[in-house]
C-alpha cells in the first residue's frame, strides 16, 4: 500500500540535506579564511625608518594585536619616495589580511603632490583603524637667534628662503606642518627633506637646518637633554607633555592647526570580515590601560572611528591637503 507520510518524510529529509550541501558549497575560500584568520605571521608595513612615531605606534600596537591573535604581528619599514615605496609593495601583496599599511597625513597629500601615482589612494586602499593622533613640536637650533616663533616667522620675513626647515621625507607630515606654517604666516622658507625623522633631528642638532615641526614622541626628548628648543606645540590645544609651550596659533600664527594621525590601510579588496576582525582587534588594543599609558608618555591619542567614518576622513583629508598644495606650490622637492 502506498505510504503518503513515508514519502512526505524521505521528501522533507532529501530537501534537508539538498540545503545543507548548498550551504557548505556556497562558502566560498575567502570566507573560510576570513573564519581562520589569522592563521599565520601579519605584516605592519610602515613607509620610515625605525624610531619614528609611524614605526613606534606600529610596533606598540603591533605586539598587543600578536597577543590577542596568537600570531606573530611583524613590522617592516620600506621608507623612501614620500610613502610610495611602501604602499606600492603592500599593494604587490594578495589581500587576504596578511600585509597592512601604515599611513599618515603624506597618504593624503601625495594625490595632489604628484603628477601621477601608481596607484589611486582611495580607490586600491581601504581604512582599517586609527592608531593615534599625535600634536607635533616646532624645534630649532639653539643657536638660531629666536626664542619664539613670531621671532622665527619675523626673521623668515627678512630673509625669504634662507630658512631651512627639515621633514622627514617628502609629503610626511612635518613637510605638510612646515609648508603649512610659511603659508599661514605669508613666508617664504627652504625645505629640505630626509628620509625619517632620526636623520633629519641629526643634521638639525649639527646645525645643517634651522627648524623641524615634529612629532612630539621624537622631538621632545632632544628638548629635554638640551639639544634643541622647543618653541610650539602644532595642534589646536596644548599638549599634556608640554603644557609650558604654547600653541603655533597662540604664539602669532592665526589659525594654524595641525596634528599627526596613524591610520592601518589595506587592500581595497581585502574580506570585509578580515578589514572587521582587524579593526576590532585595534580597537581592543589601543583600549588596554598599556597601551593608553603609552601613548599619553608620547603626548598621543588613541584613534578612533569606524572604517567607513575613517574612509570619509581620509576623503576630507585629502582634499583638504589638496587646498594647501595648491595655494602654496608645495613641491616634492
Amino acid at each position: 500500500m502506498f505510504n503518503l507520510n513515508r514519502l512526505h518524510a524521505r521528501s522533507l529529509f532529501a530537501a534537508s540535506l539538498a540545503l545543507i550541501t548548498a550551504s557548505v558549497c556556497a562558502q566560498s575560500p575567502s570566507d573560510a579564511a576570513s573564519a581562520s584568520f589569522p592563521s599565520k605571521a601579519v605584516k605592519l608595513v610602515v613607509p620610515f625608518p625605525p624610531g619614528g612615531a609611524a614605526d613606534v605606534f606600529a610596533r606598540t600596537v603591533g605586539q598587543k594585536l600578536s597577543e590577542d591573535w596568537g600570531q606573530p604581528v611583524l613590522v617592516e619599514n620600506k621608507p623612501g619616495a614620500g610613502g610610495r615605496i611602501a604602499t606600492r609593495a603592500v599593494l604587490g601583496t594578495p589581500a587576504d589580511g596578511y600585509t597592512f599599511l601604515v599611513v599618515t597625513v603624506g597618504h593624503a597629500v601625495n594625490p595632489s603632490l604628484y603628477s601621477s601615482l601608481p596607484y589611486d589612494t582611495e580607490r586600491d586602499l581601504t581604512p582599517v583603524a586609527m592608531l593615534a593622533t599625535l600634536p607635533s613640536v616646532l624645534v630649532v637650533n639653539p643657536t638660531l637667534p629666536v626664542q619664539s616663533v613670531s621671532d622665527l616667522v619675523k626673521l623668515a620675513g627678512s630673509k625669504p628662503n634662507q630658512i631651512i626647515y627639515a621633514s622627514s621625507g617628502n609629503a610626511t607630515t612635518s613637510h605638510v606642518a612646515g609648508a603649512l606654517l610659511a603659508s599661514r604666516a605669508g613666508v617664504q622658507m627652504m625645505h629640505v627633506p630626509y628620509k625619517g625623522s632620526a636623520p633629519a633631528l641629526t643634521d638639525l642638532i649639527a646645525g645643517q637646518v634651522n627648524f623641524i615641526i615634529d612629532p612630539i614622541a621624537t622631538a621632545m626628548p632632544h628638548v629635554r637633554a638640551g639639544r634643541l628648543r622647543a618653541l610650539a606645540v602644532s595642534s589646536a590645544r596644548r599638549s599634556p607633555l608640554a603644557p609650558e609651550l604654547p600653541t603655533i596659533a597662540e604664539a602669532g600664527v592665526a589659525g594654524y592647526d595641525f596634528a599627526a594621525w596613524f591610520m592601518l590601510l589595506a587592500p581595497a579588496k581585502t574580506p570585509g570580515a578580515i578589514i572587521d576582525k582587524t579593526h576590532q582587534a585595534v580597537v581592543r588594543a589601543v583600549s588596554t590601560d598599556a597601551i593608553r599609558k603609552n601613548f599619553s608618555g608620547r603626548g598621543a591619542e588613541a584613534g578612533q572611528g569606524s572604517p567607513a567614518e575613517l574612509k570619509a576622513f581620509l576623503s576630507a583629508e585629502i582634499r583638504r591637503y589638496g587646498e594647501l598644495v595648491r595655494a602654496t606650490g608645495m613641491k616634492a622637492d
